[in-house]
């Protein structure tokens, strides 16, 4: 048994037949994803590469039948898999950095227990990479998106091609770009594990954040330049139930994580008050509107004061003027909503096949 007593785990390996010198560590946070997770461990354990490594299954107190799964591949799969089972739920990010830290490899790749690498020479590219180029800290992919609507998955391929379009996906010292908007989808990701467990022991993985892969991409791209491959290596998943396809009032709380992950991100780094600025107002925005159709009034009060202050050219604008009106009115409130609604599953429609 290891970790505090709060946040105790146990882990199952086989330690005579266990590889005894991974290259590579792969981690995989797990929570209530048995009908995903024997994909998940297919993809990394289907990967051909010249070296050697360990995939490490952490779960966070499943309800169905995640944990027994993940138990009965590691028997199966003696030599590659380690699983780390803990006995209280302690949210994704205390589970990702227990994974992270506990991870011998020099590199630290990820997949998340309902994502899939669906290219088994990812990690082989990657490392190559890595090893040639030592001011690369994490190269990351071209990935296809998939989420649950209407009662079947539909696709997006090639994510970063429909949303950057002619203009290059940002390589090299990105970290101003990536305080702006995350754009590496982690469970494409591969780390240097050094940078990867010095962001984790700096408190990249805040629990009083609502995300694990934008803290950690801005840590490691502080220091280290970051490279892109443009082929589409892994297919993410979007669940019903995941913070960022429920509802609004989830929405707020995503947001409010993130707002509070900026700011700390932003004093470790010293980054210019400008820049900081930059950054909260792209999730200020958001939040505001997040906050109109959760009716948190609070919220909303707290964040349209926000922009008022540091944000003149939305406070003049016809939404910024507008929406603190239509906030009084739960018939305005209600058919707004209606159209917001519909105008996001306009766009999965148009977007997603």
């Amino acid at each position: 048994m290891s970790g505090s007593a709060a946040q105790a785990y146990y882990e199952t390996a086989d330690a005579l037949r266990l590889t005894p010198r991974p290259l590579v560590s792969v981690v995989m946070a797990t929570y209530n994803q048995e009908q995903y997770l024997a994909a998940a461990i297919d993809g990394v354990l289907s990967q051909h590469v010249e070296f050697a490594v360990e995939l490490l299954i952490g779960d966070d107190c499943s309800k169905d039948g995640t944990l027994a799964l993940a138990l009965q591949m590691q028997g199966e799969h003696p030599c590659a898999i380690r699983v780390l089972s803990g006995t209280s739920n302690v949210g994704l990010l205390a589970n990702y950095a227990r994974l992270i830290r506990a991870c011998r490899g020099e590199f630290i790749a990820s997949c998340d227990g309902d994502d899939v690498w669906t290219d088994p020479g990812k990690l082989q590219r990657q490392v190559k990479v890595l090893r040639e180029i030592k001011n690369v800290g994490a190269i990351h992919t071209e990935f296809d998106h998939i989420l649950w609507r209407n009662g079947r998955w539909h696709e997006l391929r090639e994510f970063h091609r429909h949303w950057y379009g002619d203009r290059a996906v940002p390589q090299g010292r990105v970290f101003n770009e990536l305080l702006k908007r995350n754009f590496i989808q982690i469970s494409t990701a591969c780390f240097r594990g050094d940078l990867l467990r010095m962001s984790v022991d700096e408190g990249a993985l805040n629990t009083a954040y609502s995300i694990n892969d934008w803290p950690l991409c801005l840590h490691v791209a502080a220091r280290s330049d970051i490279a892109y491959l443009p082929e589409s290596t892994t297919r993410y998943r979007k669940v019903a139930g995941s913070m960022t396809n429920s509802g609004y009032a989830a929405r707020v709380r995503f947001f409010e994580g993130q707002v509070a992950m900026i700011e700390n991100v932003c004093r470790r780094f010293d980054v210019a008050a400008a820049d900081q600025i930059d950054a909260l107002t792209r999730l200020y925005r958001p939040m505001l509107s997040a906050a109109f159709f959760a009716g948190a009034t609070e919220t909303f009060a707290r964040t349209l004061a926000w922009l008022r202050e540091n944000d003149s050219a939305y406070a003049r604008s016809w939404r910024g003027r507008l929406l603190p009106l239509l906030a009084k009115s739960r018939l305005a409130h209600g058919i707004l909503r209606v159209i917001q609604d519909a105008r996001v599953r306009w766009r999965e429609v148009v977007a997603y096949r």
